[in-house]
């Protein structure tokens, strides 16, 4: 899913949630998930940017979170030789000091933990580049939070990270990689129990319709990826055990009644093309984003659902490696594509809930033509196994 898309998402669903007069933050120990993005750091060179938190609030003015932060930067001197990614692993203390009946809070967080620093995605018109290993980040910021619901947050955070560099190789040059950065992200944070506990949806006698934001990541492998004439798509570089690549998207969506509903789901996922006597030229990036109906199987805090629909798949051609060097690749763009899939959630809380999902998904008439006058065209698949959350909003 494209990150402007991200971006309007998430503040409509700001802007939309209406507060119930029990939306408050509380003095006991309560412990949270935080979910945030970065869509707006591109800006200043920040790409990619996820943050993760798992926390707990101590008391009403001292908590402590765990944050993993995932980004991407360019790399290189004097010029961009590709990009490196970066993984954060910061134990952070958070002072808050909520406001407005305990609804709005602001805080300050502060914190130093391990990083992964890892290249990427090299110019294929530059010298070979390479840099990989651990270093130390050292972070600082604060944030402000709003309670929409009874264990729902929204909140905006801005963060600098100090990281350590490391030294990376330029050809026969040691260059030095550094990911130090601001980070401005905005997003959820999800408290595992109520201030005041609701019976889950299946306990009412008339569940009513809810709207829910949810995100999911895990692994997606081809079962078609056989694009014609020598042509093939391979798992990305960061592949899991060089079989399956990675997969990860946002679902939104509306639940009525106990057993149906309906979700817009966007879902990114990645390949390599890799032609015959040129190896793997290029990344072959795609969003797909379908509209699926979903049936419901309720029982206590379990729901089993199925859900069938159909879509897009938008393609694109990036990233160019060294062997596509004085080539050059185009291709088709917009392709229809269906899926079907499965999962089971559960119920942490009324308007939280954990699930693991299964699907496959298939999009035809994907093209791709390079200069030295190969053109192909084909159909391609892939299942995709994934773990994530869903947050229940509001009741419409």
């Amino acid at each position: 899913m494209k990150r402007p898309l991200r971006l309007t998402l998430l503040l409509g669903l700001a802007i939309i949630a209406h507060c119930t007069s029990r939306a408050e933050d509380t003095n006991r120990l309560r412990p949270y998930f935080k979910f945030y993005d970065g869509d707006l750091e591109t800006i200043w060179g920040v790409k990619d940017h996820w943050s993760l938190g798992l926390g707990a609030n101590l008391n009403r003015y001292v908590g402590f979170e765990f944050a993993f932060d995932y980004y991407v930067k360019d790399w290189g001197q004097p010029e961009i030789v590709g990009q490196a990614s970066s993984y954060h692993f910061v134990p952070e203390i958070r002072l808050r000091y909520p406001l407005l009946k305990d609804r709005l809070v602001p805080y300050f967080l502060a914190g130093a933990g391990p990083s992964w620093i890892q290249s990427k995605d090299g110019n294929p018109v530059a010298p070979h580049s390479d840099a990989e290993g651990w270093t130390y980040t050292a972070s600082v910021g604060g944030g402000i939070e709003y309670f929409i619901q009874d264990n729902i947050a929204f909140g905006f955070e801005g963060r600098y990270n100090f990281v350590h560099s490391i030294n990376g190789t330029i050809g026969d040059r040691t260059v030095p990689v550094d990911q130090s950065t601001a980070l401005f992200t905005f997003g959820l944070r999800v408290y595992f129990d109520e201030n005041h506990p609701q019976p889950l949806f299946s306990e009412e006698q008339e569940p009513g319709t809810r709207l829910y934001f949810g995100v999911r990541a895990g692994a997606d492998f081809l079962t078609d990826g056989n694009l014609g004439s020598g042509v093939k798509l391979d798992p990305e570089q960061a592949a899991w055990g060089g079989v399956g690549g990675q997969t990860g998207g946002l679902l939104l969506g509306v639940d009525w009644g106990p057993h149906f509903g309906a979700e817009i789901a966007g879902d990114s996922v990645n390949h390599i093309v890799n032609v015959s006597g040129l190896g793997q030229i290029t990344e072959y990036g795609q969003g797909w984003v379908m509209a699926n109906f979903r049936l419901r199987f309720p029982h206590g805090r379990l729901s089993p659902y199925v859900y069938v629909g159909p879509g897009v798949c938008y393609s694109e051609l990036k990233e160019d490696k060294p062997p596509l060097a004085g080539l050059s690749v185009t291709g088709s763009k917009m392709h229809p594509a269906v899926n079907v899939g499965g999962g089971l959630e559960y119920f942490v809380t009324k308007r939280f809930s954990l699930n693991a999902d299964a699907r496959w998904a298939y999009s035809w008439d994907h093209t791709v033509e390079l200069s030295n006058g190969l053109s192909t065209k084909g159909d391609i698949s892939h299942a995709a196994v994934t773990i994530g959350f869903r947050v229940y909003l509001f009741d419409l």
